[in-house]
Formats: structure tokens, C-alpha cells, sequence
């Protein structure tokens, strides 16, 4: 067993299961191969322009953070890169998609445009070359036998919330949130989940600007319902003047979020009204695990700033990709390999605990519950709680 580290130990257990470690084992000890394994290329395609350009910094720092801890190999493949931009737009990722696909790339890691997966699905389709999703997947898109997400779908916060508040809210709750497709995924999602107990959304127009004076009417609205809580789905510089405004209201109750309201540069937009807000996230910098410990000290030490939950979906993806190989067995191995393995993992050691692959292909996985305060001069997400276990 000398060539069996811990984490591949552990990667063959979940993975492969018992009867499988024990042939692999044999192999150890009877036929070692020494020999160099081919190389792997494979995409990032992740925004190094546009809106999203801060998430895709992320995304590319925690694939390579995973390498970085792993001697710079999957499964003992030494690991090409290929990177591309994804732009702003689905038109400009899928263009850089197709570019991928034409460098003969064993898989793609990346998207942080939630818009580009439904977009793109039919072009992965066609090429066979799985795609690990690391940002926000839309739940309602028809599944696909190449595309994996390795953080969240786009409707599981609202539940994460509603299923935490209905165990603790004696009464109703308060849907509040900008007039688009997203707020009402998120609010069909939270009254499907909370039950009766949810109010009518209170719509706000995409217009609105953000300043307390602009959320009078929505704060007052919200706190003559005498809500027991508030959930919100707002821009991020909204969000503080809608608090300012509740609070001008006369409201003295919680306030929940989703996660991205406050995760990486986002935190710093919220602005001092919008301390004490919570937030459902399926990461916290706060999670006490040996794999968390590893992950943030080194993020840190490297960056000089809190991890984030996108550089945690991407470092798993890594995580998911050196396990598929793993059980690939093959010195050269191909992306229809890869494609059936990733359904075998099984559970991935993780810095934001231990997750596996659902039969949708999204992660089962924990919910956090996190307060933003400061820390010093600087905001926080604090770890409060767990919320749910979602994907079952």
C-alpha cells in the first residue's frame, strides 16, 4: 500500500466500493506500474471579462489550488490547461466552448453564467465531453448525460431557508424581491417548501432604485404583515437599503437571503445597513473540517482573503475529475470514460463536507446558515447553523 495515499484510499472506497479496493490492492502489491501516465488537458471556461469576471477568478483559483495540493497531477496524469473566456453572454461562452471542444479537451470545468448552461447543453451533447458546471445551475433545465454541477441549483436556497424557517417561525414569513425570473423560481420554490405559511410576493420593479426612500413603500408593506421573517431576493446594493427601510418600518425580525447576496465581492457592496442579514450558502469559510482547514489556510496564505463557495465548487471538480480517473483505469483515458465514471464516485471529501452526485447529476449536500457582521474592520460571513440537507 505504500503507493496509496490517503486520499486516494479514501477516493477508491467511495468511489469503487470495498470489493473494488480490494482488487486494487492486489494490483499494488502484485503487478506495480511505474510507469508515467499520459497527459490530460483540460478547459476552464470561466468570464475574464464582463460582470462575472470576479467569480471566474475563483473558479480558476480553486481548480488550481486543488492541482497546487495534489503535486500537480489527476490520478497521476500530469494536467494541461486550457483556458477560455467566457464572456458576458451565452453567445460569447458558447463560442469559447466550441474552441475547447476543437483543442480535444478531456472534460470542461467552469460556467458562471447560470444563462449559458441551457444554452450550451445540445453543443455538449453532441460532443460527448462532459462539463462540470461550478456556479448556480438552473433547476428546471432538462437534464443532460454530460453535464454535471458541482455547486447548487438555482432554486435550492429559497428551500434551504423556507425548510429551516418552518421548523422555527411560529406564523408567516415575507417574500420580497426584484421583478424577474429568478425571484420567482426562488419564491415558487420557498412557498413550495414553507407551505401556507409563505405570503404573496412583494414584487419590486427592476427599476427601483437603490436607496432606503425607493423601499419605503416595500418595507412597509413587508412589516404590516407582521411577518415572524423576511426572505428577500434582491441586488446586492439593494439589500442594505431595503433593512435601512424595514427597520424605519418599525420591523425588528431576521432577514434571509440567498448566499450569493453576500459571497466574495458581493460582501463588500452590502454596505453597514445590511449587517445581520442571513444568508444560505453550501459553503462557510467558518466550516471546521481537515479538508476546509487545508483549503482556506492555503487560499488565504496565497490570496489574502476569505475563500469563497465558487472556488470550493471548482477545487471539487478537480476533486471529482482525479477520482474519475481513478476509476477509468485507463493510461489513456477518453471523455466517454470519464462520463461514466464521474457517475461512480461517490462521495467527495470537500471543504464544504462531504457531497455526492444525485442521479440529476447536482450535489447532494449541506445547506449553512451565515450572518454578515464585522470581523475587525471587515465584513464577515459567520457561521450560525446548518439549514437542511438538500438533493435527496
Amino acid at each position: 500500500m505504500d503507493g496509496l495515499d490517503r486520499r486516494r484510499l479514501l477516493g477508491l472506497l467511495t468511489g469503487a466500493g470495498v470489493a473494488g479496493l480490494t482488487g486494487a490492492l492486489s494490483g499494488c502489491t502484485t503487478t506495480p506500474d511505474d510507469s508515467p501516465k499520459s497527459a490530460v488537458r483540460i478547459g476552464l471556461l470561466t468570464p475574464q471579462t464582463g460582470a462575472n469576471k470576479a467569480i471566474g477568478v475563483d473558479l480558476e483559483i480553486g481548480f488550481k489550488l486543488y492541482l497546487q495540493l495534489h503535486g500537480s497531477v489527476l490520478d497521476g496524469h500530469p494536467v494541461e490547461i486550457i483556458t477560455e473566456d467566457e464572456g458576458d453572454t451565452p453567445k460569447s461562452g458558447l463560442d469559447a466552448l466550441k474552441r475547447l471542444h476543437e483543442k480535444q479537451v478531456l472534460a470542461v470545468v467552469g460556467v458562471a453564467n447560470p444563462d449559458l448552461l441551457p444554452h450550451v447543453r445540445d453543443t455538449v451533447e453532441a460532443a460527448k465531453i462532459p462539463l462540470l458546471a461550478t456556479h448556480t445551475a438552473p433547476a428546471k433545465m432538462p437534464s443532460a448525460i454530460h453535464i454535471w454541477r458541482t455547486a447548487f441549483l438555482s432554486d435550492e436556497p429559497a428551500k434551504a431557508v423556507a425548510s429551516y424557517l418552518r421548523r422555527r417561525v411560529m406564523g408567516k414569513v415575507a417574500l420580497v424581491g426584484i421583478d424577474n425570473a429568478a425571484t420567482g423560481e426562488l419564491m415558487d420554490a420557498f412557498i413550495s417548501e414553507y407551505g401556507s405559511g409563505a405570503n404573496d410576493p412583494i414584487s419590486v420593479p427592476t427599476n427601483t432604485k437603490a436607496s432606503t426612500a425607493a423601499y419605503a413603500q416595500y418595507a412597509d408593506q413587508a412589516a404590516n404583515r407582521n411577518p415572524g421573517a423576511i426572505f428577500c431576493n434582491l441586488p446586492t446594493s439593494h439589500i442594505g437599503p431595503f433593512m435601512a427601510a424595514l427597520t424605519e418600518a418599525g420591523y425588528k425580525g431576521a432577514v434571509y437571503a440567498p448566499g450569493v447576496s453576500s459571497e466574495g465581492p458581493a460582501l463588500e457592496q452590502l454596505g453597514k445597513n445590511a449587517m445581520g442579514l442571513y444568508t444560505a450558502m453550501q459553503y462557510s469559510a467558518d466550516l471546521s473540517n481537515l479538508s476546509n482547514h487545508t483549503f482556506s489556510s492555503e487560499f488565504q496564505a496565497q490570496h489574502q482573503r476569505t475563500p469563497t463557495a465558487y472556488a470550493v465548487a471548482s477545487y471539487d471538480a478537480a476533486a471529482v475529475l482525479d477520482q474519475a480517473l481513478t476509476l477509468a483505469g485507463s493510461s489513456v483515458p477518453t471523455p466517454d470514460k470519464i462520463n461514466q465514471s464521474l457517475g461512480n464516485v461517490g462521495q467527495i471529501i470537500s471543504p464544504r463536507g462531504n457531497w455526492q452526485f444525485t442521479q440529476g447529476r447536482a450535489p447532494q449536500q449541506k445547506w449553512y446558515l451565515r450572518r454578515v457582521a464585522m470581523d475587525g474592520p471587515i465584513p464577515s460571513n459567520v457561521l450560525i447553523s446548518d439549514l437542511a440537507t438538500l438533493g435527496a
